[in-house]
């Protein structure tokens, strides 16, 4: 029945279905935006909350000093002593932050990128479910799925809904949403042999928003084309995947291939602890909710089965994997590690969204059919003669019953949204005989207490740093940092700020992350976002915790000096931080009876200490030794050496290395079974110590001047007035630290870079590798296929 018309969009009428589908998809992406603060959203403010209000740093850093130089990845002095920024996180969020910026205020086009994911979930949930060709109501029902999927608030940080988003994984939401649409796509390119193009450029989109939702889409291409396969789709699948790896591989293949100077934060893997387990982690909801969402999920896959729908067979099969990832998962991925096994939960959270919805409309549709059933038998036992019946028709064929049954489930997953989160007509709220307020709705009862939260983390993200009680002191104490940086007699260089959980009144623990942004990189912060990034990352932590009164830790595994200034003082001076910026009275105590610090400011609770001895390049008095790394995981091996010397100095004559000249003695380490804490996979382990095997040859080396420091964006240069001498830069060491006027650089403990001048004018640069040449090269070989392929689509359609 055609019963609409919109002129100008659409060059037909809309019938019924269509109208329907509209109204489920533009009304659950309204609900979501109504839910997200819209009010909030375009305010010109800064958003914070969580990871959120440390994203800030990022996009305004690729275009204020990597966009410039014609890179999309490159060096950033401003976290960690150093690090390599975009090698490791993702860039296509960061780069629609900035497409978007064009038009609006940063921080409101900042918010409007973290929300999009959010929003697009439930229309490319519902492409998906039309490109799967499922009929009507089945995308629909999707689309609700989705929205079940978004509010969900029994996971908080593992991504994908909307409590995770506001955490800070909002790049994990756009990949997410990516995700869907690919997996639509691929399945239309497999039954339709077209729109390949298409499906590898938003499968490398995907891919490039979250290395995780990487791992999710790739696996899902791969069984999908496993469950398609003939040799026509597998020609399809290897065009589609083959070009989304090339046009990939620019970001793919570094992150890859240069894990081993990466931090692995060591998550303690779930189930951990005695209340948790497997079981909480399929099943995180109330019993009844478990119950339900899970029969009726495997009541979709049965029928799917049944009636030999595949794309309802890689559904659950899909389930079945990431169920098996997630027991796999505890151990990390092999060689590279840095998986997280909880990470892969929201994906079977959604795909067991997606199969319950379908498995309660083919239940109902099961229940109906057999009523009808059994009607026609009554009937034609009582008539007891020979005339015709009439066949039955099935509830699919007709579109009455696809309507109403999506208007009745819309309605249910609102109502039940909406009485979650205390936001129905017609509500009141009621006293028990108690004296306890509940929050009412017709005979529905619950604590007013259990109302949602996310809508409320969105306010708080949203209001901004502007919107916090404590904004005013918190730009009191940036404004000190600033001034610091440009008096002449203090100048730039890197802080670290006392940890502690009651920074969260400026809205988030991480505000001064956000240092360099304020300062424009005047003033560094030890501490910063992305925390696997940087070699460096460790040693920042055992710093902090040594500096802080109650610090966070966040590093398993390490040996943690807390509270303990008299061993943190050596520990800023060997990763060169300038400033030092205590908080609470104790660790103000501590600092106070360093020799090495120097007060030099105050604001308001904070004081600011300079840090002596801690110059960015020194002279090195002993010549370093090569420290043998052992078989096994680099990064836990050189973790073990670096820790080693840099909270056990006395244990080495002379600081190790993990590379030099020929003339540096060659040393093996052992583990020192004495101090062993726990061994490989206990709960209590804590990192090796090693020590030299042999004894270390010390080897003076000659005084040196070092002058005319200048520290770049992606550079440093200095003068030596004698060359031979090892200089040590108080920089994070990358394999992509070129040198000219000297040799090296040499990783040095604990992540730092040694050169020898062979001149007296030496500088370092932040350039390519090979590696990084032959990545790019493969992914303008991608762009150079999907021109061709456009071009020659274009000359057959003229």
């Amino acid at each position: 029945m055609k019963i609409a018309t919109v002129k100008g969009v659409f060059s037909r009428r809309l019938n019924a279905q269509q109208i329907i589908s509209l109204v489920v998809v533009a009304g659950s992406t309204l609900m979501l935006f109504l839910t997200l603060h819209p009010e909030l959203i375009f305010r010109n403010n800064t958003p914070t909350g969580g990871d959120m209000g440390a994203h800030v740093y990022g996009p305004a850093f690729l275009r204020d000093s990597l966009l410039p130089n014609f890179r999309l990845n490159g060096w950033s002095n401003d976290w960690y002593a150093g690090f390599p920024m975009y090698r490791f996180y993702m860039l296509i969020p960061a780069l629609a932050v900035l497409v978007v910026d064009l038009i609006t205020p940063y921080g409101v086009a900042l918010k409007v990128i973290a929300v999009i994911g959010i929003l697009t979930l439930p229309v490319c949930t519902w492409l998906f479910g039309k490109f799967a060709r499922f009929a009507f109501p089945i995308p629909e029902l999707l689309t609700l799925a989705s929205l079940v999927f978004l509010y969900d608030e029994s996971f908080t940080i593992y991504g994908g809904n909307i409590a995770s988003t506001m955490a800070g994984e909002f790049s994990f939401s756009i990949a997410l949403s990516l995700a869907m649409l690919t997996f639509g796509l691929f399945i239309r390119a497999m039954n339709e042999h077209r729109g390949r193009m298409v499906a590898s450029v938003v499968l490398a989109l995907s891919a490039l928003s979250h290395g995780i939702v990487l791992l999710f889409v790739f696996g899902g291409v791969i069984l999908i084309a496993a469950l398609w396969m003939n040799r026509r789709n597998l020609n399809t699948a290897l065009i589609i995947t083959g070009t989304a790896i090339l046009l990939s591989a620019f970001w793919v293949v570094p992150f890859l291939t240069s894990h081993a100077f990466m931090t692995d934060m060591k998550y303690e893997p779930r189930p951990s602890g005695a209340t948790d387990s497997f079981w909480s982690m399929f099943f995180p909801l109330s019993v009844y909710w478990n119950i339900f969402i899970t029969f009726f999920a495997v009541v979709g896959f049965a029928v799917c089965v049944l009636r030999r729908v595949r794309v309802g067979i890689w559904m659950g099969v899909y389930c079945a994997i990431l169920v098996v990832g997630v027991f796999i998962g505890r151990e990390s991925l092999p060689v590279i590690g840095l998986l997280w096994n909880p990470r892969l939960l929201p994906f079977l959270y959604l795909l067991r969204y997606m199969l319950m919805m379908i498995g309660i409309y083919e239940f109902v549709i099961g229940v109906v059919r057999f009523y009808q059933l059994e009607r026609l038998a009554s009937r034609a036992l009582a008539q007891q003669n020979q005339e015709p019946l009439v066949p039955l028709v099935s509830l699919r064929e007709g579109s009455r019953f696809g309507i109403s049954w999506i208007a009745i489930m819309a309605l249910l997953v609102v109502g039940i949204i909406g009485f979650r989160f205390q936001e129905l007509p017609l509500s009141k709220l009621v006293t028990n005989s108690s004296g306890e307020t509940q929050y009412q709705w017709g005979p529905l009862k619950t604590k007013l207490s259990n109302d949602g939260f996310v809508d409320g983390w969105a306010r708080w993200n949203f209001s901004g740093y502007e919107g916090k009680s404590a904004y005013a002191e918190y730009r009191d104490v940036v404004e000190t940092m600033k001034n610091l940086g440009e008096d002449s007699a203090y100048g730039c260089g890197r802080a670290l700020w006392e940890n502690n959980g009651e920074l969260n009144k400026y809205g988030t623990t991480m505000a001064l992350m956000l240092l360099p942004h304020w300062t424009k990189g005047c003033i560094g912060s030890m501490e910063g976002l992305n925390f696997e990034a940087a070699g460096t990352t460790p040693y920042h932590f055992i710093t902090a915790a040594a500096m802080s009164k109650r610090s966070s830790n966040p590093v398993r595994e390490l040996r943690y000096d807390d509270n303990n200034a008299g061993l943190g003082v050596r520990y800023l001076q060997e990763l060169g931080v300038r400033y030092y910026m205590a908080f609470t009275p104790e660790a103000i105590d501590q600092a106070k009876s360093q020799s090495a610090l120097v007060e030099v400011a105050q604001s308001g609770p904070w004081v600011i200490y300079q840090v002596a001895n801690s110059d960015l390049v020194v002279s090195l008095a002993t010549q370093p030794v090569v420290a043998k790394n052992s078989s096994g995981d680099p990064k836990e091996r050189w973790l073990e050496i670096g820790t080693s010397w840099f909270q056990h100095p006395e244990d080495w004559a002379a600081i190790p290395v993990a590379d030099g000249p020929k003339s540096w003695q060659r040393i093996d380490v052992t583990v020192d079974m004495t101090r062993r804490q726990g061994e490989p996979g206990d709960s209590g382990r804590r990192v090796d110590i090693v020590i030299p095997s042999q004894p270390i040859e010390v080897v003076a080396s000659d005084p040196v001047q070092v002058s005319n420091v200048v520290l770049d964006d992606s550079a440093i240069s200095f003068s030596v007035d004698k060359i031979g001498t090892p200089i040590l830069v108080r920089m994070s060491y990358f394999p992509n630290w070129k040198v000219s006027g000297a040799t090296g650089p040499y990783r040095v403990a604990p992540n730092m870079m040694v050169v020898v001048p062979t001149q007296l004018d030496v500088k370092l640069h932040f350039g390519y590798t090979k590696l990084d040449i032959f990545a790019n090269l493969l992914t303008v070989i991608g762009i150079a296929i999907l021109l061709v392929r456009w071009r020659r689509r274009t000359v057959v359609a003229k």
